[in-house]
C-alpha cells in the first residue's frame, strides 16, 4: 500500500512556482477537484495501489480495503452477515467505523447508485477488484468538495482506462483446511484507432466464493458464555460470566424439546424418528434456553444456521471509450453490468413455548404418555429443520452508464478546462425466499387427533373432536390441512408443503446525476508571490429512487414473515460548488511553500431544503524538506430513502431482558426501576427468541452536521531520498445524527435511568400477561451524536540496491534489485456514540472494543530484481476488551465476562511473482502465488458469528497462486 501519494495522470498544464514557469503533469487527488500534485494540497489522501490489490488472494475488494486501518470491517460481507434482512452479500466502505452511510464511494470522482433499497451505500462487489487500477482515500469531512454522504471521507475507486493490448488472469486459494474456497478470471483488452485519437478498453470477469458456516470455524462454534455460580455481585473481583465451548440450547431441537409452561420444567427430548429420551443435563448456565453442555444430540446448535460467508458468483463486463473530437475535446463513456448470485439462509422457523400439545394429540405414542401425566401446560421447542432452513437466493444487477464531454479552452483571461457528464445506474435484487411457515396452517397442523375412522387429521377437520369453545386458528390458509407431528423428523412432503411457502420480492434502485465542472487558474493575469490563484467549481443535479416491492403472500399477513408494505422514495438534489487555492509564497527565506484553501457548497434538496458545506484548510513549508498542514470543514449528511420514507414496517427483533435474573445486576439502577415496574423479583425471562415490533421512517428528518479538522506534518528530508513521513490528527464530531434507536437500547433505558423509569423509553415496549416482552417500536430521529479522534501515520521508503553497490559492492551479498516499505497506522484516541445528543452522561464508549482498537497497522516490504518480485505484508491489531468499556457508576466492566480481553492479532502475508520476459506465446507471462496468514494465526475463540469477527482472520494459514498472459 502506498502511503500518501494519489494521483491520477491527465494532460500538461502550466504551473508557475516561484516566478518560473515550468510543465508539469495535470494531476488530480481526492481531496481536491483542482489540478496539482498530492502533497501541495493540505487534506491527507491514502492510496491502494493495484499491488496491493494483486497480492491480497481474494476478490473480495471491501476485505482489501478493510484492511486499512482508517477503515472498519464490520459493513463487509462478513460484516452485514447473519442479518435475517436483506444485507446477504452486501460489501460496503465504512470509514472511521462512523457508518457506511457516511462514507462517500466514488468511481473516477463520480457518484455511483447504491446498493441496497432505500440506501446511497454503493455495494462494492459491483465494483469486482479485477477491474480496479487502484483506489484513493481521504478520511475527514468532504462534503464541500463531493456533496452529501462523505461526513467521514471518500473512498474513490479508479478504474483501468485508456488500455492498450490484451491481459487475462486466473487465480484459485483457500484455506490450508479447506474452507473459503474462491477462484476468478478476468481478462482486459484494449485497443488505439485513428493515430491514438481513440481507445476502447473492455474488461470482464468472473469470479466465486464458497459458503462458509459458523460451524465450519473451530473458534466460533457453540461458543458462549455461562453464568459464573461463584459471583457474588458488582466490584467483588469475580467474573460474572466465562467465555466456554459447547453453549446449546435445550429448550430447542430439531426433533423438539417438550416442557412444562407453568414450571420451565423440560419433560423430555427426543430421537429424530421420535423417541423421547432424557434431556442431558447442564453444565452451567447461559440463560432460560441456553447452557453449557459437555455433549448434547438433543440440543440445537444455532451455528449450525450461521452463514458467515455465502456462497457467491459475480461475473460482469466493463467498456470503456475515449474519441479526442478535437485536440481540446474529448468524448468518453463507461459502461458496466455487474451480476451476483448469492446463497444465503438464516435458522430454519421454530416454535418456542407459543403452542400447546393437547391431551388427545394423535402424537402422543405409549411411551410418551406416562411422561406427560402431572403436567398441564405442556408446549415444545423445535426448529422446524425438516421444513428446511429459510432460505435467501438473491440476485443484484448493477447497471450503469456514464457518458459525457471533457476538454479544455483558452482565453485571453485564463485557460479553462471542463467535464460535463451524465450518470445513469440501476441497482436489481431479486430475493428468493423459501423454508418460511405459516403460523396459522402450523398451528392447525400441529393440532391433528385420531378421526372416528382411525385416520389421523386435523382437529380443525373433525368436529367430533372439536371442545367446547374451540375455535380454528386465525389465518389459515384455504388449502385441505395435513397433519404435522411435532416430534422427530418423519413428516411427508404434503405436511411440509402444508405449512410452509416460498417467497419472492425486489428491490429497484435508480440514480440519475448531471454534473459540470471546471477549473482555471490567473496565470496570465494575477499571480501570488507563490504562483496563480486556482479555481474549480461545478453544479451537479441528482436523482434517487428507490422501490420495494413485497410478495403478496407475506403482505396478507399468513406468513411467519412480519409482513411489510411495499416501500417507495425519492428525492433529488440541486448543488453548486466552489474551491480555490491561493499559493501565498513560495522559494522564500522560511516560506518554501505557503498557500490556503477554501472550498463551499450549497445543496438545494427536495426533503430538507438547503444545506451547506464549507472548508479551509492550508500548507506551510517552512524548508523543503518538512511541511505543515491543516484543514477544518463543515460537513453535512441527508437523510437517505429509508430513514425518510420507510413505511411502518413490522419486523423481528432479537433482545435480552434487562430485568431477568441473569441480568439485573449490569446496571445499578435496574434492580429498584425493575420493581417499579412490577417485575417480580427472580424473574426469567423467556424472551430469547425473536419479538414483534415495527420499524419506520420519519419525513421531518433535518440533516446531519458535522464539523471535523486535522492537522499534520509531512517529513521528506533531502538527505534520505526515497524516505517520507506523514503523521496527521484528525478530529470529527457529528451532531444531528440520524439513529434507529435500537430495541435493545429502548429496554435498557427503559431500566438503566437514574432517578425512576424513563417513561418516554418504556412507553416504546410492551409486555405480554407472561410478563415477557412481545413487541417493540423504532424510528428514525435526528437525535444522536457521534466523535472520533486519533491519528494517522504513514511512513514510505524505497531504495535501488544498484545505486547502493556503486559505493559498496559486497554489501547485502551482492544482492541487486529495488526495495520499497511503507507502513500505515493508526492510533484511536476516542470514538464514542450518544444515543441522545443532549445527555451526554449517556455515552457508548467504542474505543478499545472488538472492532474498534486503540492501534492497528498495516506494513508492506517489497523486493524486486528484473522478472522477480517478493513481498511481506504484515497486518496488526491491538488487544481489545470483550465486554463493554462504557463506564458505569458502581460498576467494573472487567468482571463481566472472563477472558475480558481479546489478545493482539499480528498476521504476515508473503507473495511470489515471476515474470517470464520471453515466454514464447504471451509478452511478460507472469506466475504468483502466497501464503496469507503465513503463521497460522487462528481466530480468537468465542467471538459472535457476525459483525464483531470481522476484524479477524477467519480461515488461518491460506495459499493462492495464479497466473497471468498479456499480449
Amino acid at each position: 500500500m502506498a502511503a500518501g501519494v494519489a494521483v491520477a495522470q491527465q494532460a500538461p498544464v502550466r504551473q508557475t512556482v516561484g516566478g518560473q514557469a515550468a510543465e508539469v503533469d495535470e494531476i488530480v487527488v481526492t481531496g481536491s477537484r483542482i489540478p496539482r500534485p498530492n502533497l501541495e494540497q493540505p487534506t491527507p489522501v491514502s492510496t491502494v495501489s493495484r499491488e496491493t490489490i494483486d497480492n491480497a488472494g481474494t476478490q473480495n475488494l471491501g476485505d482489501i480495503l478493510a484492511q486499512l486501518p482508517a477503515l472498519s470491517a464490520n459493513a463487509t460481507v462478513r460484516g452485514n452477515s447473519d442479518s435475517f434482512g436483506d444485507d446477504g452479500g452486501l460489501n460496503f466502505a465504512n470509514l472511521r467505523g462512523l457508518g457506511a452511510s457516511r462514507t462517500l464511494t466514488l468511481i473516477d470522482g463520480k457518484r455511483h447508485v447504491g446498493g441496497d433499497a432505500g440506501s446511497a451505500a454503493v455495494d462494492l462487489n459491483s465494483v469486482p477488484a479485477a477491474l480496479v487500477d487502484h483506489v484513493e482515500v481521504i478520511t475527514g469531512g468532504a462534503s464541500a468538495v463531493y456533496g452529501s454522504d462523505a461526513v467521514s471521507g471518500v473512498v474513490n475507486i479508479i478504474l483501468k482506462n485508456d488500455y492498450e493490448g490484451g491481459e487475462m488472469t486466473a487465480q484459485y486459494g483457500g484455506a490450508q483446511s479447506g474452507d473459503g474456497k474462491n477462484w476468478s478470471v478476468n481478462g482486459v483488452f484494449g485497443k488505439n484507432f485513428l493515430d491514438g485519437r481513440a481507445n476502447l478498453t473492455a474488461t470482464a470477469f468472473y469470479d466465486h466464493s464458497d459458503q462458509v458456516l459458523a460451524s465450519d470455524i473451530k473458534a466460533i462454534k457453540n461458543w458462549g458464555n455461562i453464568l459464573n455460580p461463584a459471583d457474588t455481585g458488582p466490584n467483588d473481583g469475580i467474573p460474572n460470566r466465562f467465555i466456554v465451548p459447547n453453549v446449546l440450547s435445550d429448550y430447542l431441537d430439531e426433533n423438539s424439546v417438550l416442557f412444562d409452561n407453568a414450571t420451565g420444567a423440560i419433560i423430555t427430548a427426543f430421537t429424530r424418528d421420535g423417541r423421547p429420551v432424557p434431556q442431558q443435563p447442564r453444565l452451567g448456565d447461559n440463560s432460560f434456553a441456553f447452557g453449557q453442555f459437555a455433549d448434547c444430540e438433543t440440543c440445537v446448535s444455532l451455528d449450525d444456521y450461521v452463514v458467515l460467508v455465502p456462497k457467491t458468483d459475480r461475473y460482469g463486463t466493463n467498456i470503456r471509450g475515449r474519441f479526442d473530437v478535437t485536440n481540446n475535446v474529448t468524448a468518453y463513456v463507461d459502461a458496466k453490468y455487474v451480476r451476483s448470485e448469492i446463497k444465503d439462509f438464516f435458522q430454519p422457523s421454530f416454535s418456542f413455548g407459543t403452542l400447546a400439545i393437547e391431551p388427545d394429540s394423535a402424537f402422543i405414542t405409549p411411551e410418551l404418555a406416562p411422561l406427560l401425566v402431572g403436567h398441564d401446560e405442556i408446549t415444545f421447542g423445535r426448529m422446524n429443520q425438516d421444513i428446511g432452513v429459510r432460505t435467501n437466493d438473491i440476485t443484484r444487477e448493477t447497471y450503469r452508464i456514464v457518458t459525457g464531454l471533457k476538454g479544455k479552452f483558452e482565453t485571453g483571461l485564463a485557460d479553462f478546462g471542463w467535464d460535463l457528464s451524465y450518470n445513469y445506474g440501476e441497482t436489481k435484487n431479486t430475493f428468493k425466499g423459501g423454508g418460511s411457515t405459516i403460523p396459522g396452517n402450523y398451528e392447525a397442523a400441529i393440532d391433528s387427533v385420531v378421526a372416528p375412522d382411525g385416520t389421523i387429521q386435523c382437529r380443525v377437520n373433525v368436529p367430533s373432536a372439536q371442545y367446547a369453545g374451540y375455535e380454528a386458528p386465525a389465518n389459515m390458509t384455504s388449502d385441505t390441512c395435513v397433519p404435522f407431528n411435532p416430534f422427530g423428523r418423519q413428516n411427508s412432503a404434503a405436511a411440509i408443503d402444508y405449512v410452509s411457502h416460498n417467497s419472492i420480492r425486489t428491490h429497484t434502485i435508480t440514480q440519475e446525476v448531471v454534473t459540470g465542472l471546471f477549473n482555471f487558474n490567473t496565470e496570465k493575469f494575477f499571480n501570488l508571490p507563490g504562483g496563480p490563484l486556482a479555481f474549480a467549481g461545478g453544479f451537479e443535479y441528482r436523482k434517487e429512487t428507490s422501490e420495494n416491492i413485497n410478495d403478496p403472500f407475506v403482505k396478507s399477513g399468513l406468513s411467519e414473515t412480519a409482513p411489510q408494505p411495499d416501500a417507495y422514495g425519492e428525492f433529488d438534489v440541486t448543488e453548486g460548488f466552489l474551491e480555490f487555492n491561493a499559493p501565498l509564497l513560495a522559494d522564500k527565506p522560511f516560506a518554501y511553500r505557503l498557500s490556503i484553501d477554501g472550498a463551499y457548497r450549497y445543496a438545494d434538496y427536495s426533503t430538507i431544503g438547503g444545506a451547506e458545506a464549507w472548508k479551509v484548510g492550508a500548507i506551510y513549508a517552512p524548508v523543503r524538506d518538512v511541511t505543515l498542514r491543516g484543514t477544518y470543514s463543515r460537513a453535512v449528511r441527508a437523510p437517505n430513502i429509508t430513514e425518510a420514507f420507510l413505511p411502518a414496517t413490522s419486523t423481528f427483533f432479537t433482545v435480552t431482558d434487562p430485568c431477568d435474573v441473569n441480568n439485573i445486576k449490569q446496571d445499578p439502577n435496574r434492580v429498584a426501576n425493575c420493581a417499579a415496574a412490577g417485575i417480580p423479583v427472580g424473574f426469567e425471562s423467556k424472551t430469547n427468541a425473536s419479538i414483534d415490533g415495527t420499524s419506520s421512517g420519519n419525513p421531518n428528518l433535518e440533516a446531519e452536521e458535522a464539523k471535523s479538522w486535522t492537522a499534520g506534518v509531512v517529513l521528506q528530508p533531502r538527505w534520505i531520498p526515497g524516505f517520507s513521513f506523514t503523521a496527521d490528527y484528525y478530529d470529527i464530531r457529528i451532531d444531528n445524527a440520524i439513529a434507529s434507536i435500537s430495541a435493545q437500547n429502548i429496554i435498557n433505558n427503559c431500566y438503566d435511568a437514574n432517578g425512576g423509569l424513563d417513561a418516554g423509553y418504556c412507553s416504546l415496549f410492551t409486555r405480554g400477561a407472561d410478563g415477557n416482552i412481545n413487541f417493540v417500536e423504532t424510528t428514525y430521529i435526528n437525535a444522536a451524536a457521534l466523535e472520533t479522534t486519533g491519528w494517522d501515520f504513514q511512513v514510505a521508503y524505497t531504495k535501488s540496491l544498484d545505486e547502493l553497490a556503486m559505493d559498496h559492492p559486497t554489501m547485502f551479498g551482492g544482492l541487486r534489485g529495488r526495495v520499497t516499505a511503507n507502513l500505515t497506522a493508526n492510533h484511536l484516541t476516542k470514538l464514542n456514540f450518544f444515543e441522545f445528543q443532549d445527555r451526554p452522561d449517556q455515552v457508548n464508549v467504542n474505543k478499545g472494543e472488538i472492532g474498534s482498537p486503540e492501534w492497528s497497522f498495516q506494513s508492506r516490504v517489497n523486493y524486486s530484481n528484473g522478472p522477480l518480485s517478493v513481498s511481506w505484508e504484515a497486518r496488526f491489531q491491538d488487544e481489545v476488551a470483550r465486554f463493554d468499556v462504557t463506564p458505569k457508576a458502581g460498576i467494573n466492566p472487567e468482571e463481566n465476562v472472563y477472558p475480558a480481553y481479546v489478545r493482539a492479532q499480528f498476521y504476515h502475508d508473503f507473495t511470489v511473482r515471476y515474470t517470464f520476459e520471453d515466454a514464447p506465446y504471451a509478452r511478460g507471462l507472469e506466475v504468483f502465488g502466497g501464503v496469507k496468514n503465513a503463521f497460522n494465526n487462528t481466530m480468537p475463540y468465542g467471538l459472535s458469528g457476525n459483525g464483531a469477527s470481522s476484524i479477524y482472520d477467519l480461515y488461518g494459514r491460506q495459499f493462492f497462486g495464479g497466473i497471468r498472459a498479456r499480449f
